[in-house]
């Protein structure tokens, strides 16, 4: 029986994986600069087969390390804030997408139809859909959260034992090298950045997703943002404390000073998208 790490070793995957690199569908790849080893994606391209057949030797043979990250600062999407960015090299970027090629369609049998950030055929548009529908039925109230510095405080044991149901040492050992060179801090986050992180953020908050629609609520998140619709105020506010719960259980915690409880209508704004009732 084939297992994911050789699917991922496989030369086929890891030479598509060069080409949706070069074809730039997240931050990391549309970042055509190098990472800490100066390697840029033009001069990765000049020799890529050879670098794939290293690249597949290094990951078979156990010997693959993954680089550390190049952080920087970039515009966030609120006036006067940042965002902190880590952009592994070109190596590291075709491995971490090799492996995000293999996982993807396992978890997409898995993940909630509630969550519409960083998936195949789901999008803005897609969540804004969704909110809408939800008004449709009737709902006329909305809880609108964020999740406090979420990349940063997500915690690698608990996203390893999440991980440990793939039953494939060598894959789990793959992803735990990344997790250890993107840490924000000792333990804990993300890097905004690499290509695997957005994969991993919708693996961590599965949990959440499942707590709160086992609990009947009307959820729609889009990474760490998130409304749910409700069919009155005290229904919303009981689905606060749901959600803050839910969190809790996986040491997360709400942004307070960007949670609300709002009626549906101009006063509600989710993804750049205000509706007006």
């Amino acid at each position: 029986m084939v297992t994911l790490f050789e699917l991922v070793c496989e030369p086929y995957n890891l030479h598509q994986a060069w080409q949706q690199l070069r074809a730039g569908k997240t931050t990391a790849e549309r970042r055509k600069g190098a990472g800490v080893d100066g390697m840029t994606l033009a001069a990765w391209e000049a020799d890529a087969d050879a670098r794939l057949a290293a690249l597949q030797a290094a990951l078979w043979q156990g010997s693959y390390r993954p680089e550390a990250l190049l952080w920087f600062n970039v515009p966030h999407r609120e006036p006067g804030r940042t965002r902190r960015l880590g952009i592994p090299t070109v190596t590291d970027r075709v491995a971490q997408r090799a492996v995000h090629r293999v996982l993807e369609p396992l978890y997409e049998t898995v993940f909630l139809s509630c969550s519409h950030g960083y998936r195949p055929e789901r999008s803005v548009f897609t969540a804004v859909a969704h909110i809408l529908w939800h008004r449709a039925q009737g709902l006329r109230w909305v809880v609108d959260a964020d999740i406090a510095d979420y990349f940063n405080t997500v915690m690698h044991t608990r996203l390893l034992r999440q991980l440990a149901a793939l039953e494939d040492e060598r894959l789990r050992a793959l992803l735990a090298g990344w997790l250890e060179v993107g840490a924000t801090r000792p333990g804990l986050g993300l890097a905004q950045g690499a290509v695997i992180s957005p994969l991993l953020a919708n693996l961590y908050l599965h949990p959440f997703d499942v707590a709160l629609i086992w609990d009947g609520w009307a959820l729609v998140r889009y990474a760490d943002d998130f409304v749910i619709l409700c069919a009155d105020k005290r229904a919303a506010q009981a689905a606060l404390v749901d959600a803050a719960d839910a969190l809790a259980a996986l040491d997360l915690a709400l942004n307070a000073e960007k949670t609300t409880i709002v009626p549906f209508g101009p006063d509600f704004e989710f993804l750049g998208a205000r509706f007006e009732g």
